[in-house]
């Protein structure tokens, strides 16, 4: 797929009690991952283990492998420091990528921020 005109990625991190949101709108490829990159590496470092970081992805319009790559590379960081990597999305847009790669079987996927702010009990979207 040849996209020449590529949406501007803008990702920006909030602290939800004691759980890190991290908030991505636009297009994530090779060229936007750093900025979502970036972000990730600082809330799992600010993140309070056993509280989760969610990466909000419900406005993500395009999901590239790279983007893919990101979040295996992130949830093994997450883990090593003892932080839940919850994914928050119900766009096909972010589904469909992850689950052709079958990393809806690795990652911890959610319909939604709420949910994953609550935990894996509750609303794990089916893989």
């Amino acid at each position: 797929m040849n996209r020449t005109l590529c949406q501007p990625l803008h990702v920006q991190r909030e602290v939800h009690v004691l759980a890190v949101v991290v908030r991505a709108v636009g297009e994530i490829d090779q060229d936007t991952v750093p900025a979502l990159s970036d972000e990730l590496q600082v809330a799992i470092a600010v993140a309070t283990p056993p509280f989760p970081v969610v990466v909000d992805l419900s406005g993500v319009t395009y999901f590239g492998s790279s983007g893919l790559n990101e979040l295996v590379r992130q949830q093994r960081r997450a883990r090593s420091a003892g932080v839940p990597l919850r994914i928050a999305s119900a766009h096909r847009a972010v589904l469909r990528p992850i689950a052709m790669s079958g990393l809806d079987q690795v990652l911890d996927l959610y319909p939604d921020v709420e949910l994953a702010l609550r935990g894996p009990e509750r609303g794990r979207t089916a893989g």
